[in-house]
């Protein structure tokens, strides 16, 4: 009985909590993103269906919890390792993930401006003010010193240029949504040089995500689809293409009430800019399904990387609602439905694996 008693495993939960001290890290803050942006997609769709609004709701809460946890989980690690920090830059491939923590404030964020503002206006603004400071200044860093750390140190061949280098230099076009809802909410005297900040954002974004899309494709065309486990990284390069969409057409309409000298000029060439990247992201889209249904036919095993099928593919659904928002086109409302329901789709694929890689896991001895 007494040797039953010490063989018997620990619980459940103290499990999963020490083996997600020992494993968090900047990647996992991709479920944040892709969740959130779910609830965000939920809330704004075009069809307008109160079971949509609960299940927005829904997806928001789990999307805070997650983002409450990992945070603390990585703050743990970090106290007990120091070294486990450092140790994230040294790889590029992990280097690259420092995007996602970022970008998980910027998508919580929009969570708490569009889902829980009309249950605590107040909290809801300045927790959302919060996390855009602190995430402008996390992306700012890791917007330099990820391309920095990669052309001093990193060992880099044109062969195994991918998608994912995409992640360190997004977040500042991820940024551009939240700036333009709280536009409105900063101090008067602030408001215009807030504004112009979140537009040198986005153009900072963009052009340093253009390079990295031309890098990526020319490595394609050269040698071919990369290594099976890789396929859905190509998912990332919708991301920057949905989201700068959104984030110029969202800015405009900012522009519209704290720069309405510029506003209506700043909106159209947004919604102009918007209808051309959109066809771009759609031409992508296609491009990273049908690779990623041949690589599951060849047998594609789940890493946290599937959950690049969730938030690009959520942030061109977030542009299409933009456009029809702006333009009053039924083809982009559409869209932005039929998105949403893909989005949807992977959602539920990759959080069931993730929920299963996560129980095994506990599971698994600590080495």
């Amino acid at each position: 009985m007494e040797a039953a008693l010490v063989a018997r495993p620990a619980p459940l939960a103290g499990r999963l909590l020490a083996a997600g001290v020992a494993r968090v890290g900047p990647v996992w803050f991709t479920s944040v993103m892709g969740t959130g942006i779910l609830a965000a997609g939920l809330a704004t769709a075009p069809l307008r269906v109160p079971a949509l609004v609960l299940a927005a709701r829904a997806f928001f809460g789990l999307a805070a919890v997650l983002f409450v946890a990992f945070s603390a989980l990585w703050a743990a690690r970090v106290a007990r390792e120091p070294r486990s920090l450092a140790a994230t830059f040294a790889e590029t491939a992990v280097a690259q993930t420092w995007g996602a923590p970022p970008m998980a404030c910027f998508t919580i964020a929009v969570g708490l401006l569009v889902i829980a503002q009309p249950f605590a206006p107040a909290f809801a603004i300045a927790a959302a003010q919060t996390l855009w400071v602190g995430g402008v200044a996390l992306s700012l860093v890791v917007a330099f010193a990820v391309p920095y750390i990669m052309i001093t140190r990193h060992d880099l061949v044109p062969q195994r240029a991918y998608a994912s280098w995409l992640l360190p230099v997004v977040p500042p076009i991820v940024a551009s949504v939240p700036a333009a809802l709280l536009a409105q909410t900063w101090p008067l005297a602030a408001r215009t040089s807030i504004l112009a900040l979140a537009y040198a954002l986005l153009g900072l974004g963009i052009g340093l995500a253009a390079l990295v899309i031309a890098i990526f494709y020319a490595r394609l065309l050269f040698y071919k689809l990369p290594e099976r486990v890789l396929v859905p990284t190509l998912w990332i390069v919708v991301g920057p293409l949905g989201q700068s969409i959104a984030g110029i057409i969202a800015l405009g309409s900012a522009a519209q009430h704290v720069l309405p000298s510029l506003g209506a000029t700043l909106l159209h060439a947004g919604i102009a800019y918007g209808v051309l990247v959109w066809g771009f992201g759609l031409w992508w889209l296609a491009l990273a399904l049908v690779a990623t249904f041949h690589a599951l036919r060849a047998g594609l095993a789940f890493t946290l990387g599937w959950w690049a099928l969730t938030f690009p593919v959520g942030t061109l659904t977030a542009g299409s609602a933009a456009l029809y928002a702006a333009t009053r086109v039924p083809l982009f409302a559409g869209a932005s439905l039929a998105l949403l329901a893909l989005l949807a789709v992977n959602w539920t694929i990759v959080a069931a694996h993730s929920l299963h890689a996560g129980l095994r896991a506990a599971n698994e001895p600590m080495g």
